[in-house]
This record gives structure tokens, C-alpha cells and sequence, in this order.
């Protein structure tokens, strides 16, 4: 993905990335759900100056959309995933169901994003080396979105999360290997 980051939005304390993003490279392997060995819950990464191109070239789209601080993942529990975007899809990687999500913001930034066209999916982390469930919720929400009714709105969000968390999570077959310095 390319769009450009915002000036002066950083990941600050944020580390969901680092945890529920699987990578299997040669000089770093994690399973999905775990976090990676050099990071450091709530500062970032212990080996950032030599930290392999995939994790310098990763970043939700927080970093990258103009949206409120709320939406900082360790904020909100949601990731928005990048991958998609250039298709016009946007997944909210809901990696913890938080008060965020009955919020006017998550509400109008949604409703906005499917008046405008944009496919919009749910995903929910597996147990820690599975792939996480993911389903397009965009004509299940859209009801919700043209009569302008939060509450039902949620109510198909929550709904749409209990019925991913009952997905038959597929292993990851990540096996750790911690080798970058």
C-alpha cells in the first residue's frame, strides 16, 4: 500500500500491529495474535533502527486517514487494515470490543464510508496462531446507515462480531523464530 502517513501522527505507545499481524520472514517469524519478542508492550520496538522492511513499510490507515486520536488502535480496538483500500474496501480488525464501537464517531465514520461506496468488512482475531475470520458486513449495516439509527447500527456491528468469533480459525503454521539482531 501506498498512500502517505500523516505528518506528525506517530504509532506512539501502539503496538496492535505487532501483535496480531502474523510474519514469517527469514530473519523473523511470529505466529498471528502473538506479540513479537522485541517489542515492548506499550512503547514499540526494541529493535526498530534494524527492524525487518516489512514491519518499516506496514501501517493501518489511522496513521494514514484523517480520523479522530479515539481511532488509535490501542485506543479504540480496531485496527483498519490497509490491504483493500486501493479496491475500495475498508476492514476493521476488531481486535477488542470496546465502548469506541457504540460511538457517534465509529457510527458516522462508517456511515460515511458505506454512503460513499466503500465496501466495508469485520474481522476478529482466532486464538493466538490462527487466522482471524473476516466477512463483508456492508449490506447487513446499510439498513442501519440509511435510517440513521446508531442503536441498531451497533446492534448489527455486535452481531456481526459473535458471529465471526464462532469461525472455524485456521492455524497459521508461523513457527517463532526471533533472529534480527
Amino acid at each position: 500500500m501506498s498512500l502517505p502517513l500523516l505528518p506528525d501522527r506517530t504509532c506512539g505507545g501502539c503496538v496492535e500491529c505487532c501483535r496480531v499481524i502474523p510474519l514469517n520472514l527469514p530473519e523473523l517469524a511470529k505466529p498471528t495474535g502473538e506479540l513479537c519478542g522485541y517489542c515492548v508492550d506499550g512503547a514499540g520496538c526494541s529493535v526498530h533502527e534494524i527492524r525487518p522492511q516489512t514491519c518499516r513499510v506496514w501501517f493501518c490507515l489511522w496513521r494514514a486517514v484523517e480520523l479522530s486520536d479515539d481511532w488509535r488502535p490501542d485506543r479504540s480496538g480496531v485496527i483498519i487494515r490497509p490491504d483493500g483500500v486501493e479496491r475500495g474496501e475498508i476492514t476493521l480488525y476488531v481486535v477488542r470490543r470496546s465502548d469506541f464501537l457504540a460511538g457517534m464517531d465509529f457510527f458516522a465514520t462508517v456511515a460515511g464510508w458505506i454512503a460513499e461506496g466503500v465496501e466495508v468488512a469485520l474481522s476478529v482475531p482466532g486464538p493466538v496462531g490462527t487466522y482471524p475470520a473476516r466477512a463483508v458486513v456492508t449490506d447487513w449495516l446499510r439498513p442501519a446507515v440509511e435510517d440513521g439509527d446508531p442503536e441498531d447500527f451497533v446492534a448489527r456491528v455486535l452481531a456481526s462480531l459473535d458471529r465471526l468469533a464462532e469461525h472455524d480459525f485456521q492455524p497459521d503454521g508461523v513457527v517463532a523464530r526471533y533472529a534480527v539482531i
